[in-house]
């Protein structure tokens, strides 16, 4: 459910939404290009286990733990769990970490693992989000006009 806006301030709001999603798309694109460029010649195997159970474990189980004492149904929840916040944040955190310190030579596999956390997570999102929702979407109706859920 969306929070109710002040008129005023609701134009703005939409414009600064829609800036966030456009400058998500060119940072996506640039990404792209990042990784048909070679990033993730430097990934290695340990890297790519700790960005599958980043994406498979930890998210999900964190978001999970994050709404135990919301009234939000089980189903719901584990839809918002697994599908978490958005990765590309990973991003703009491994920007500043790296901006801080050298991490002892690691930097390309960070590069790597961060890049390929985001592809995935993109590409998960991408294949479930429409169905999860639309699954959501009925469990509620249902429920709304008194079927079973």
């Amino acid at each position: 459910m969306r929070r109710q806006r002040n008129k005023c301030s609701a134009p703005v709001h939409e414009f600064t939404e829609q800036i966030e999603r456009l400058l998500t798309a060119v940072l996506l694109f640039l990404l792209g290009g990042y990784l048909v460029d070679g990033a993730l010649s430097a990934l290695t195997w340990a890297g790519a286990l700790v960005g599958a159970l980043l994406l498979l474990v930890v998210r999900p189980l964190t978001g999970w733990l994050a709404q135990a004492r919301t009234a939000t149904g089980k189903k719901e929840r584990a839809v918002v769990a697994l599908f978490g916040i958005r990765g590309i944040g990973s991003l703009f955190y491994l920007s500043y970490a790296l901006g801080q310190d050298s991490f002892g030579g690691l930097e390309r596999e960070l590069w790597a693992v961060v890049a390929l956390t985001v592809v995935i997570s993109v590409v998960l999102h991408g294949v479930m989000a429409t169905p999860a929702i639309g699954y959501l979407d009925r469990r509620r109706d249902r429920a709304e006009f008194g079927g079973r859920s």
